[in-house]
């Protein structure tokens, strides 16, 4: 139940054009591209869409040859025009703009001329990774583990006896979300703001559509984290804790200068939003598979081995990151189709981890033998920091949910699960599930 069946390309009911009707949120297509991406893959691979002012790249060897080449292809704007700071852009172009939040796009783009990690090329990605990745080492997320499996217990313990649960406000938002604030030191009465920062950040994200007063409320959210966390690195500089934050802060490599506040407020951010947003939608999508498959979830509960390749299918079949983008730096050609430089490419992730040239039988969950790697934690110089401590989160939630929890079904029927309304943030808003305790 991980997707649509695979039907010939003169039987899907969309062509290329419909693309637009996707960007725009249309609820079919953000419920399920698929068949929409089947229809570009072998029609128009490399396409160009006036919606989304940029080139749509949908197959998997098309992808992996952009990300591969950080020096034709800049990750300067990788998660899109409609970002924080492709917004403050907009504002600041505008003269009706108000004085306040003029002020606030400012400080955004003061900011972001001090890109980091996902928004950088190679030298500086090369140097700010180094600087960042003891943070993630192994043996740093190893030690996450007792703290990941207590926290889903115990949000499994708040809705057990129950007998139902609408996952992702019990489940698959806190537990992402704790995990991420602990690991910088925020503490738990200060939850429901991270969660409205998160949500702030990711607004634009997949969104061609955003209201003055959406993106007011927007700005005032983002002001507020750079003042709470201006304010936390600086205590930590003069009481060092055992959390992230402090790593940043302390981060030192010879020959290198130190991370800045700026490089660190903005690192902030990124940890903020792909800790959190995208493995909730991961964790809500595998268990709306497993809803929809009793089969499959009882396959899985007898075998626990089974959960880490399930993860990995579900990862690839169900990306929680449809597709990122890029900028030309140069003129180029992508399957025959000629990209001038300065142009914005959509790599879709989505589309390429679903490639029957890459991946036979594209829609199906394999669960034993080799696939080839996915692109949903990207590849080659950009490959997600976090990936590691999203695959323990997503390994101990489905172990520890199938284990306590038998006859998992949806509570509605399946095509009433709302997806968020986005072309890039993949996920159901809200999951009502019925189940027994075990």
């Amino acid at each position: 139940m991980a997707g649509p069946e695979r039907r010939p390309v003169t039987e899907c009911p969309y062509v290329p054009a419909d693309l637009t009707r996707l960007i725009e949120g249309d609820a079919a297509l953000v419920r399920c591209p698929f068949p929409l991406y089947d229809v570009l893959r072998e029609q128009a691979p490399v396409t160009r869409n006036d919606r989304l002012n940029a080139y749509v790249v949908t197959r998997y060897d098309d992808v992996i040859e952009v990300l591969k080449d950080t020096d034709t292809y800049s990750s300067a704007m990788a998660s899109g025009p409609n970002s924080v700071t492709g917004l403050a852009n907009k504002l600041l172009a505008d003269p009706a703009t108000p004085a306040k939040l003029r002020a606030q796009a400012e400080r955004r783009l003061k900011l972001s001329e001090s890109p980091v990690l996902l928004f950088t090329d190679p030298p500086l990605h090369k140097r700010q990774r180094a600087l960042v990745s003891a943070a993630f080492s192994p043996k740093r997320v190893k030690a996450l583990e007792p703290e990941v499996r207590r926290l889903t217990e115990e949000l499994i313990d708040g809705f057990l006896a129950d007998g139902k649960v609408d996952l992702v406000p019990q489940f698959s938002i806190p537990l992402p979300m704790t995990v991420i604030a602990t690991l910088l030191g925020v503490p738990p009465s200060d939850m429901d703001q991270f969660k409205r920062w998160s949500n702030a950040f990711t607004a634009g994200v997949g969104s061609v559509d955003q209201s003055a007063e959406d993106v007011a409320g927007i700005f005032d959210e983002v002001d507020t984290f750079y003042d709470y966390f201006t304010r936390e690195i600086e205590l930590r500089r003069v009481e060092p804790q055992d959390d992230l934050l402090t790593d940043l802060v302390a981060a030192r490599m010879e020959g290198e200068a130190p991370l800045t506040l700026d490089e660190i407020l903005q690192m902030l951010v990124q940890f903020l939003v792909a800790g959190n947003e995208t493995t909730t939608n991961s964790v809500t999508t595998l268990m709306f598979a497993l809803a929809q498959d009793p089969e499959l979830a009882d396959r899985v509960r007898s075998n626990p081995a089974l959960v880490a390749p399930l993860v990995e299918e579900m990862l690839r079949v169900e990306a929680p990151v449809q597709g990122m983008f890029r900028v030309s730096t140069a003129d180029s050609i992508i399957a025959g189709v000629e990209i001038p430089a300065g142009s914005v490419l959509w790599l879709v992730y989505g589309s390429a981890n679903r490639d029957p040239g890459t991946f036979p039988d594209p829609a199906a969950l394999k669960l034993d033998g080799d696939r080839a790697p996915h692109v949903t934690f990207a590849r080659f110089e950009h490959f997600c920091l976090g990936s590691s401590i999203a695959r323990l989160e997503l390994r101990i939630a489905a172990e520890l949910l199938l284990e306590r929890l038998n006859d998992i079904a949806l509570d509605c029927p399946a095509d009433e699960v709302p997806y968020h309304r986005s072309f890039v943030l993949r996920g159901p808003a809200s999951l009502p599930l019925t189940f027994t305790a075990r």
